[in-house]
């Protein structure tokens, strides 16, 4: 047998490669993984029987991706995961992956829900994610919390040296009256993923949101910048009405216990 008859029978021919493409085509659709976020209805209807709503609204996109929220002293009043499986949980397992709404109470108004993401969302599935959230949540005013990679970043600043932090309002919440909790997103640098998604939701139907991005050289996060974002989210929380929250922020054994949990020990650094 030739050497170039013996490549044909173990390599297949564009021809035939093709033709399986083609037959695939129709059936594609049916592999391909749904845009799904499913909610808890029950536990909603039993907490909230007038519906989700609170004074603010806060969102942690990719705060300690994949830490588990199982145990977590806090008890979830509701799952919104991209698996539907995962929804009827009232406490979050290890092997879900689903994001859990915690309610931070205050002395007045609807006080604060926390949205906390176990796991990153992909950006595909971003824009869904952020429709089925924040369709059902009623705030006045909603904070999202994410982070960039350096390598993205355009402006003044080394992250390596420095921590960098920058905030990206809405056009309703620009026309409050409120403190601005970090220096303005400089120009040129563009943010995707669900950060994104969940500011451009509040954009077009003219909601006051803002968005707090912190600039990571590595994923895992370090100390100092978790410390910075925690002022500025202090400074976010006590423009609108929400100082209990502000409040336990400024805690210092609060912070200590979060360290702690995210293992990224002493509060003190050396940059290399």
């Amino acid at each position: 047998m030739d050497i170039f008859e013996q490549a044909d029978v173990f390599t297949p021919s564009r021809a035939v490669l093709q033709e399986e493409e083609e037959a695939a085509v129709p059936s594609a659709s049916g592999y391909l993984r749904p845009a799904v976020c499913v909610w808890n209805k029950g536990l909603v209807r039993t907490l909230y029987p007038n519906g989700l709503s609170c004074d603010v609204l806060l969102i942690g996109s990719v705060l300690a991706p994949g830490v588990s929220l199982a145990g977590a002293s806090l008890s979830a009043l509701c799952a919104g995961g991209a698996d539907a499986g995962a929804a009827g949980h009232s406490e979050p397992l290890l092997s879900d992956q689903l994001c859990c709404v915690y309610s931070l109470p205050e002395r007045s108004g609807s006080g604060v829900l926390l949205v906390c993401c176990q796991y990153e969302v992909a950006r595909e599935r971003a824009a869904a994610w952020a429709r089925s959230v924040l369709g059902q949540v009623g705030c006045r005013h909603a904070v999202f919390l994410g982070t960039m990679a350096a390598e993205h970043f355009r402006g003044q600043g080394d992250a390596s040296q420095e921590e960098l932090l920058f905030s990206l309002r809405t056009r309703a919440a620009q026309q409050q009256e409120g403190k601005l909790p970090a220096p303005l997103l400089p120009t040129g640098t563009v943010v995707g993923g669900l950060p994104a998604a969940l500011l451009s939701h509040c954009q077009v139907r003219s909601q006051s949101a803002e968005l707090l991005v912190m600039v990571e050289m590595v994923a895992e996060g370090r100390w100092a910048l978790l410390a910075a974002l925690a002022g500025a989210l202090r400074v976010a929380l006590q423009s609108f009405s929400a100082p209990a929250a502000a409040q336990a922020l400024a805690d210092g054994n609060v912070l200590a216990a979060a360290r702690r949990s995210l293992g990224l020990g002493a509060a003190s650094e050396v940059y290399a």
